[in-house]
């Protein structure tokens, strides 16, 4: 992994701890942020509770305090593991006493745009980026791609300030879209993951958006590009991201209601 300066880790990691509030409703407390859409419960991004541990004196009562608040909502309490190594781990005698369980997943990898594009991507896609909300991504690949859930959320954040929608057509048809956000103090730019529509998968046509929008933000001197090493690893390899740290990962569960 390559060296990376710690400040723009912490403004990546507060980012990711930011970002829900560009689509779903939330309530700040001292010890965190609780995001809620009471229209959309089907989403994790848009329902959970990040936490600071150590703005953190008793952990007990804030866990029974983020449960009350889900409970009132008809939610089942969930809260991100926070960006403190095994924290749940230390803690989980706490979470047990308190109804929560702890799953713990894989720390997750953070991949930033550092080398040239080596993509040779054919010009087959109509790729427009938008500002605004297009329909034929709802009706054209999320609905068809069994991710109905996505439409809301998708929607809101991209109408959000600093949102970039970018939308590949064949024949006005939609077949692939991303989206990518300007982190509100400019330090970092968050790209989210490449849906292609089912039929048009392994076409090629993700790696040729992706291309788009790294020369896009290229040309126009995006900060700093990132995004979780996934699936598409390979072909953001071949984009220029390279794995730079890791994040915590897992999740904790509050009581069944």
């Amino acid at each position: 992994m390559q060296s990376i300066n710690e400040k723009l880790v912490q403004s990546i990691k507060q980012e990711e701890i930011d970002f829900p509030k560009r689509f779903a409703s939330y309530a700040e407390r001292d010890y965190g942020i609780l995001f809620y859409m009471s229209d959309n419960k089907d989403s994790y991004d848009g329902n959970h509770a990040c936490i600071y541990p150590e703005k953190i004196e008793d952990l007990g009562a804030v866990l029974d305090d983020i449960t009350a608040f889900y409970k009132e909502l008809g939610s089942r309490a969930s809260i991100y593991h926070p960006f403190k190594k095994d924290y749940f781990r230390k803690n989980e005698e706490i979470l047990n006493a308190h109804g929560y369980t702890y799953t713990p997943e894989e720390d997750h990898r953070v991949m930033l745009l550092t080398e040239g594009n080596q993509i040779e991507a054919q010009s087959r896609l109509d790729i427009k980026v938008l500002n605004r909300w297009d329909e034929k991504v709802a009706t054209d690949i999320l609905v068809p791609s069994g991710e109905p859930w996505e439409v809301e959320v998708t929607k809101r954040r991209v109408a959000a300030e600093g949102s970039y929608l970018f939308v590949g057509y064949l024949d006005g048809e939609a077949v692939v879209y991303t989206d990518i956000h300007r982190a509100e103090d400019d330090s970092n730019t968050r790209f989210d993951y490449i849906v292609t529509n089912k039929k048009h998968r392994g076409k090629g046509y993700a790696s040729e958006l992706l291309s788009f929008v790294v020369e896009y933000c290229k040309e126009n001197s995006f900060p700093m590009c990132w995004q979780w090493a996934g699936p598409s690893e390979p072909i953001c390899y071949r984009a220029g991201f390279r794995e730079a740290f890791t994040m915590e990962g897992g999740f904790a569960s509050g009581p069944e209601l």
